[in-house]
């Protein structure tokens, strides 16, 4: 009996070990992961903010000295930083490709490897069994979306009464909706009849749109292309393209008649790397031409048979304009 007693006590001793180590290296890989997230986060929003890769790596760097793994601050070197995008994969999940533009992501591998500069995580009793150190490692990518979004109007003869109506006030809704998100958008208003104008340059005033549409006059013939053009012209006074996502969202409820074909507009818009997103309106709006302007400008293409539909359309746009998310 007591030489099983003697070796129940060294099994149970073992045990005990294991288990001690176990939960070291349970808290050790956890404490990494909150580490890495937030040097993550934190390097994403500085470069949201300064548009520069030194500085976010610098402030990454700074979050995650200010968290602990196995006691020790969490060193990552600038290596251990990557910028890219993050763009949704047919499955549903967010895909992150390093060197991409525009810039909306920022991938930090958090580790205490050997060949680290922080190190291994150091175990206490592992070396009886010839496990000394244990190397936990972590991959956070944190999103953040700056996006320019213009709109291009219709403001022709053919949307007098219920319709410039029903068109201010989905306006007045994707406003609202861009406001209660946490994604920084600045805004631009281009019109058109059968001339254009740029009623609002970028801003993040969202009211300046709504009280220029409210002033907005209609009547005239139609010219999509020319609206295209000044919305296009606003979108060239846009920040720096390498960081931030452009947006132009053309509706109309006619057909052209004046100017140039849209499709033309549509070709160099696209070649800047702006996103066109077509709404139709009304029975009377040249359908099939826009679906083709929004296919040039890797856009969706809507229809809207009724106001109701309208400013749900709006909606639904404003809400896909300010995803986010952490990976």
């Amino acid at each position: 009996m007591l030489i099983l007693i003697v070796i129940m006590m060294v099994a149970f001793m073992m045990a005990v070990t294991f288990s001690v180590d176990i939960a070291q290296m349970h808290l050790a890989r956890t404490e990494l992961r909150s580490a890495t997230d937030a040097a993550a986060k934190a390097a994403a929003l500085e470069l949201s903010q300064t548009f520069n890769e030194g500085l976010a790596i610098r402030r990454g760097q700074q979050i995650a000295l200010r968290n602990t793994v196995n006691g020790d601050p969490l060193i990552v070197d600038a290596s251990d930083f990557s910028f890219g995008a993050s763009r949704e994969a047919a499955s549903g999940k967010f895909e992150f490709t390093a060197g991409q533009r525009p810039i909306n992501s920022v991938k930090v591998n958090g580790k205490r490897t050997h060949g680290s500069t922080a190190g291994a995580v150091p175990m206490f009793f592992g070396n009886m069994v010839g496990f000394e150190f244990f190397e936990p490692q972590a991959l956070s990518t944190a999103t953040y979306i700056e996006r320019d979004v213009v709109l291009v109007v219709d403001r022709s003869g053919s949307m007098a009464g219920d319709k410039i109506a029903d068109l201010r006030d989905a306006i007045n809704i994707f406003t609202s909706t861009l406001e209660g998100t946490p994604v920084k958008e600045q805004v631009g208003l281009a019109s058109y009849n059968d001339r254009a104008r740029e009623d609002v340059q970028l801003n993040e005033d969202l009211n300046l749109i709504t009280r220029a549409m409210a002033a907005m006059p209609v009547g005239g013939f139609t010219s999509i292309s020319r609206g295209m053009d000044a919305g296009h012209a606003i979108m060239n006074r846009s920040r720096d393209a390498n960081f931030v996502e452009k947006t132009m969202i053309v509706m109309t409820d006619g057909k052209h008649n004046r100017g140039r074909e849209p499709r033309e507009s549509a070709d160099e818009i696209a070649r800047d790397g702006i996103t066109i997103h077509t709404i139709t309106f009304g029975a009377g709006a040249d359908t099939a031409r826009m679906r083709e302007v929004a296919t040039i400008g890797n856009g969706k293409t809507f229809h809207a048979a009724s106001g109701d539909e309208l400013r749900e359309i709006y909606r639904e746009i404003a809400l896909t304009l300010s995803t986010m998310m952490t990976e």
